[in-house]
Parts: structure tokens; C-alpha cells; sequence
């Protein structure tokens, strides 16, 4: 386990309209995934993870949102960045390389009308099945 303290910034995205469920997640794993790597790297993204979310796996908690009360969130997927300091991410998308090819791509991808993002830092109470004794940093 890593005992270093990072901020994690999570963006929240649906698809373009007339883009099918099948293709976003395609083209965002294997094509916009791949497009971003050596910009996320040379920007100090520590971690990028793309979190897939279909309706097959907000299906899987349809019995819990019907005794709940709930819905699942209204997002086809999420972006989480993990950075040492936040002005890493932020000069990210000031960098040419984004304005130029980054984001012209995510408009042919996402609605970018309806992106939400959060920004905090993880506390881990339990990993790898275990309690997390001592932390990094608290808030």
C-alpha cells in the first residue's frame, strides 16, 4: 500500500447524443484512452482510471434502488486523475497539446454540457481486506 497522500479529481461524463453505449465506451478505452497517456503522463497524472459504468452494471443494483428508494447516478462513466498537487492537473488542460487534440476528441465523445467533477483525497479505512491503522494525512 502506498503511503503517499494524493488528490483525486473524479469527472463525470455521458455520451454524445446519437453515440450508442457500445460505441462511447469503445472509442473512450481504445482510442481517447490511449490519444491522452503520453499528455496525462508529461502533466504529472500520477493515475488515470477510466470507470466504465453501463446499463448492465447499474442494472445489478436495481433491487437496491427499488428498496432504497435510490437511482443510479445518470453519468456512462467517469474519469478519475490522481495528482501529487492540483495545479499539475489544472496545467494539463492549459497545455497546447490538450486545446489542440485532447479536447476536439472529447467533443466528439462526450456531452460536455453535462460534466460534473469532484476533488478531494481518499482516506482508506479498509484495502486488500485489511483496516488501515495509520494515514498519510487526514484532511
Amino acid at each position: 500500500m502506498s503511503t503517499e497522500s494524493l488528490i483525486r479529481v473524479t469527472v463525470f461524463v455521458n455520451r454524445k447524443v446519437g453515440t450508442t453505449e457500445d460505441e462511447f465506451n469503445k472509442y473512450w478505452a481504445y482510442e481517447h484512452g490511449p490519444l491522452a497517456t503520453d499528455w496525462l503522463q508529461r502533466n504529472g497524472i500520477i493515475k488515470y482510471v477510466q470507470y466504465h459504468t453501463t446499463s448492465e452494471h447499474k442494472a445489478l443494483g436495481q433491487k437496491m434502488f427499488d428498496a432504497t428508494g435510490r437511482k443510479p447516478m445518470a453519468y456512462d462513466g467517469m474519469g478519475d486523475f490522481w495528482v501529487k498537487k492540483y495545479e499539475d492537473f489544472e496545467a494539463a488542460f492549459l497545455d497546447p497539446y490538450y486545446q489542440k487534440v485532447i479536447q476536439p476528441d472529447e467533443k466528439n465523445l462526450i456531452d460536455m454540457d453535462s460534466i460534473s467533477v469532484t476533488i478531494g483525497v481518499e482516506y482508506i479505512v479498509i484495502e486488500d481486506g485489511k483496516i488501515v491503522q495509520e494515514h498519510s494525512r487526514d484532511f
